[in-house]
């Protein structure tokens, strides 16, 4: 067996001890060693400095320097060779030191003839191996982060350009005069829309790999969100000629504790697959739900009869990247990364995932997840209503009137609240902190019948403002938002001085009786003085600052679609230039990137001038929200920003 070759210094100022050391380094097994065999301080170092060495044999006593001082030298500039000293004589506090300094280990001389040097060897050697394969190992991942990195920031970068075709799409798709080409734009913002979700699971591939990924967690029923999918999937299945079912083949919870959005996506990517693959029989998703290790866990089974994966590619559907057909010959379309992110939710939402598959025949992808609620109130599994349905009760009801407030600062949330209650006849108005539900409450002139107040907001949270506008005498009915239903939480908020608590998600039944038990018919009286007044409307005033020209101008014609007053500007300077000049600006835009400074710059500017001034981000990335918080940004946009997106915002 070839013997592994060592490159070995011998630090020795005594030839005679040179020569014993050399003759028994060649009667150890398995090494050879190639000798460098120095005294001088000056050129040890150099030595050290210079050349890779596997080891060295450190003497003592080496004329006006010690082998301490050298070891200590060695250390001091980063040198990684491993050190074993060599002495006279035993000495316990010349062993401490020496270890002290780094040393692998301390021999004396007399022992360098038995297995305890052989050992000391092996393992300093061992040792230092282990030491290389944990930097290669460090390497490995820093360039494995450095990959996802990248791809962050390559999609980010992907995104201005996405704006401009997603944008421009949905401008000439409003447009009536185009509609002998809607067909050809239609075409056009569908594929634009695809590369946008390609890009999307390339970011959630980075973040799962970063461990950035986090869930949001709450309570959803379980029905509606499944039939949610059976009426996106049945009209898919059924152009193909298959047939597509969801079951369930034990009651089920009526609601579970997870990531609504994320278990949604891994659905889809499977359902989705499925479909792709499958030519003719059908596709099948069966719920079971049972009580495992203490946990109560709902398993999903998605069964298909289409081409079937290979045995020897099973393990590999999983990978980023990887594709059961070859590129060049493939017929479908995708990325390869629906199921290695699909396998990550999954372990994130507390489950496991595994395939069978015969090729020919079909595959059936299998995982389960934690529900987060115990195995009582089982029910039936029933898709008949859809989730549209759910707010029926509210949108045939428009008799309510009366003006509510919503504090919320999710802006999702905002909206929907706005949707839901103005669809019932009460007009909305919605703020995104506390400090401005209490300015607004405060004022003589507004009026307010009902208050939806969010517990949990930036600047001055629900439960401050509930306890300052009771101090103010403020007696409008408030009701508490919270995602938090802790035991004896609604007595507490009750006793600050709400009238209500609805948790999150919000039920629309309840929130339908709460209207219907704030909000009385106006008088008569109201409605003839409001019918009196003369309706004004002043155009709203928005700023844009964005450097990109094409986005620049995208935004200005999306923004003057609805009705909207631009101005606009491409640096900080000339924003601020344009901001004291109008005095009065409804909105500020803000692009997070921007050619002397960042948008957070001119947003502390523009505050500086105006501290209640109404902000937005637009960026290719998430911000960091302790930014956004320190400036009260409640409203961010990521690129490519469309139409919906600028008209909500607005709203």
């Amino acid at each position: 067996m070839d013997k592994r070759l060592i490159n070995l210094l011998l630090v020795e100022d005594d030839e005679d001890d040179y020569i014993l050391a050399l003759d028994y380094l060649q009667e150890i097994p398995d090494f050879e060693f190639n000798v460098k065999w120095l005294s001088d301080y000056d050129l040890i170092m150099q030595a050290l400095q210079d050349e890779p060495f596997d080891l060295c044999l450190l003497d003592y006593q080496l004329g006006a320097h010690t082998g301490l001082s050298v070891l200590e030298a060695a250390k001091n500039m980063g040198c990684a060779t491993p050190f074993i000293m060599l002495t006279g004589q035993s000495d316990g506090v010349l062993d401490a030191q020496a270890l002290t300094l780094g040393a692998e280990d301390f021999l004396v001389k007399s022992e360098i003839n038995s297995v305890q040097f052989i050992r000391a060897i092996r393992y300093a050697l061992a040792r230092k191996d282990i030491a290389i394969e944990r930097l290669e190992r460090l390497k490995i991942e820093s360039d494995s982060r450095a990959k996802d990195r990248f791809l962050a920031h390559l999609s980010h970068e992907l995104r201005t350009p996405l704006t401009s075709i997603i944008g421009y799409t949905d401008l000439l798709l409003s447009r009536a005069e185009l509609d002998s080409i809607k067909p050809e734009l239609s075409i056009v913002h569908s594929n634009s829309q695809h590369l946008l979700a390609l890009l999307n699971d390339v970011l959630d591939l980075s973040k799962i790999r970063e461990n950035t990924l986090s869930l949001n967690k709450s309570n959803f029923a379980l029905s509606p969100f499944l039939a949610d999918l059976q009426n996106l999937f049945g009209i898919a299945a059924q152009k193909k000629g298959l047939l597509f079912t969801i079951e369930a083949d034990t009651p089920v919870p009526e609601f579970i504790c997870s990531d609504a959005t994320r278990l949604k996506q891994v659905l889809i990517n499977i359902i989705y697959n499925a479909i792709k693959f499958t030519q003719s029989g059908e596709i099948r998703v069966l719920l079971t739900f049972e009580q495992k290790h203490n946990q109560s866990v709902l398993n999903f089974s998605i069964r298909d009869t289409g081409i079937g994966i290979p045995q020897e590619k099973l393990k590999r559907i999983f990978n980023p990247f990887e594709q059961v057909q070859d590129t060049t010959t493939r017929t479908e379309e995708g990325a390869g990364l629906g199921l290695a992110i699909s396998a990550s939710l999954i372990k994130l939402l507390g489950g496991n995932f595994q395939v069978d598959s015969v090729l020919g025949q079909g595959s059936t992808f299998t995982f389960l997840i934690d529900t987060g609620v115990s195995s009582e109130n089982l029910v039936n599994l029933n898709l008949q209503q859809p989730v549209a349905l759910q707010h029926k009760a509210l949108t045939t009801n428009d008799t309510l009137q009366g003006n509510v407030l919503i504090v919320e600062d999710v802006s999702n949330i905002r909206l929907l609240l706005t949707n839901i209650i103005s669809a019932t006849g009460a007009k909305v108005t919605s703020v995104d902190n506390g400090q401005k539900a209490l300015t607004l409450l405060s004022d003589e002139q507004q009026h307010f019948d009902l208050v939806f107040l969010d517990l949990h907001m930036p600047i001055m949270g629900g439960r401050e403002v509930v306890v300052a506008a009771r101090s103010q005498q403020i007696t409008t009915p408030i009701v508490a938002l919270t995602a938090a239903a802790l035991k004896g939480s609604e007595e507490t908020l009750q006793a600050l001085g709400f009238d209500q608590v609805l948790t999150k998600p919000i039920d629309t039944q309840q929130l339908h009786e709460c209207l219907t038990h704030h909000l009385s018919a106006a008088s008569n009286e109201r409605d003839a003085l409001e019918s009196e007044q003369p309706i004004t409307t002043q155009t709203k005033k928005v700023l844009l600052l964005e450097d990109d020209k094409d986005a620049r101008e995208l935004m200005g014609l999306l923004l003057k679609s609805l009705g909207i007053e631009v101005f606009s500007a491409q640096n900080i300077q000339e924003s601020l230039r344009v901001y004291q000049q109008e005095q009065r600006f409804d909105l500020v835009i803000l692009d997070l990137n921007l050619p002397d400074g960042s948008g957070f710059d001119a947003a502390q500017a523009i505050k500086n001038i105006n501290a209640t001034q109404q902000l937005a981000i637009i960026s290719g990335s998430e911000p960091e929200p302790e930014s956004l918080v320190a400036l009260g940004i409640n409203h961010v946009l990521l690129k490519p920003v469309s139409l919906p997106d600028l008209q909500k915002l607005i709203e």
